[in-house]
This record gives structure tokens, sequence and C-alpha cells, in this order.
């Protein structure tokens, strides 16, 4: 991975290549360094950024937390679309302020309302419905009589879930999940525990976890398209 900063109008803008996950550190000795140095309004570029994984979420959100303890904003540009749809599985699309240009990002730091943030997080469709969900851990499936975990779901795309549960897995953690999205139609899939929610970024959100789909077929991924699609429909016609 590689890092470079430069600065424009007063605002640092960290230009991050390769993928942002456990060795990955550099991260947050930068953001240390610019605040450090009260340099508290800060732009992370992601147009060359391959991939983030859990590790590289955590680390993200270390840096956000010390950006915001000393006063000061920092947000995302040119997010690729498979790594904005990561941040908005586990919530963080709703802590993260994130702009498809830089030009955006940049003039947003000099005229940041209520309605900016309003508007943007709703850039990404998402439903919140109360939908039942059961899981299990890989090793707690080895074992005899093993009872499986409920969990509310907060948060549904093709690639995973987020789950509100007082049961928390580790991070790594390789799931098996049983998702009751209607009558006759309970999908057990497997999955792995990608982020663990923040009390001091996500408090509406604690606890919980996001689960990253790694066992999924297309038909199943199918049904749960269609059903994000008709209950999204079902609301627009609503409103």
């Amino acid at each position: 991975m590689n890092i470079r900063v430069r600065e424009s109008n007063k605002i640092n803008i960290v230009d991050i290549e390769g993928r942002i996950d456990i060795n990955a550190s550099e991260i947050i000795e930068t953001i240390g360094w610019l605040v450090k140095n009260r340099k508290n309004d800060i732009l992370l570029n992601f147009e060359k950024v391959e991939l983030v994984d859990y590790s590289g979420i955590s680390i993200l959100a270390i840096a956000y937390k010390n950006v915001i303890n000393h006063k000061g904003k920092m947000k995302l540009c040119n997010v690729p679309l498979h790594i904005a749809e990561l941040l908005r599985l586990v919530k963080l699309d709703t802590v993260f302020q994130i702009y498809n240009t830089e030009d955006e990002a940049l003039n947003s730091f000099h005229f940041d309302s209520p309605l900016d943030d309003i508007k943007l997080r709703r850039r990404f469709k998402r439903i919140e419905i109360p939908i039942e969900v059961e899981f299990l851990s890989r090793r707690e499936s080895k074992k005899a009589g093993a009872i499986w975990h409920s969990a509310k779901l907060l948060n549904i795309s093709g690639d995973g879930i987020y789950l509100y549960t007082k049961k928390i897995m580790p991070l790594g953690e390789k799931l098996n999940l049983k998702i009751h999205i209607g009558p006759k139609m309970d999908l057990e899939i497997t999955g792995v525990v990608a982020w663990l929610s923040d009390k001091s970024l996500q408090p509406q959100m604690y606890p919980g976890m996001g689960v990253s789909f790694n066992g999924i077929g297309k038909k199943d991924q199918d049904k749960i398209l269609t059903f994000i699609n008709r209950h999204i429909t079902f609301r627009s016609s609503s409103e």
C-alpha cells in the first residue's frame, strides 16, 4: 500500500493506493501525524484502492475517531462501488461522508450543512425491516446439541447483512445463517463476520455485526435481490 499526502485550499488529501487490510496501519499513523500538526480537515481519496477487508474497516474507524476527537472532519471520495457496498453493508455509510468526486468533496468542507448530510445518508437504497435471523458459528456447529442464536436484521443486500444481536462473534468468524425472508422462504447461507459495531460511531446499531456472504448461490442471491426490490418498490409507491 502506498500513501501520498497533498494539500488543496487547506484541505489535506490522502491518496491511498493498494489494499486497506491488516497491513494498512500506515493510514492510522498518517492521520495521527496530520491531526497532531493541527491539519484536521482530511479527505481520503480511494480512487486507487483495490480492496478493503474487515481489518481495513477497523483501521478506517480508528483513524476517523482520531480526527473527530480532535474536532476535525474526515471524508471519503472516489470510492469504488464494491467498497461503497461494503461500507453500506456495515452501515458506515451513515458515519463516513462519501462523495463521488474530489472536487465535490473539497467543496463540502466549506459548505457543510445539515441538509447535505441528510442527502448523503439517503444516497444508497436500504431497507430496514425486522426480519428474524438465526446464526451459529462454524465451530459451534461441530458440537452436539449446539443452540442457534437469534438476531434482528437491520440491513440486507445481495452480498451480506447487518445484524443487531447481543451475541457477538469475533471478526473473521465463519457463520451458518438462517434468514427468514418470508413464508416458506428461509435461506440457509454461510458468511463471515466483517465488522463489529462501534458504540461511539454507531450507538443506534450497537451491539451488532456486519456479515459478508461467502457461500451464497445465484438462486439464493436472486431471492434476496427480488425481496429487496419488492420492498423498495412498495415503500416508494406508499410515499
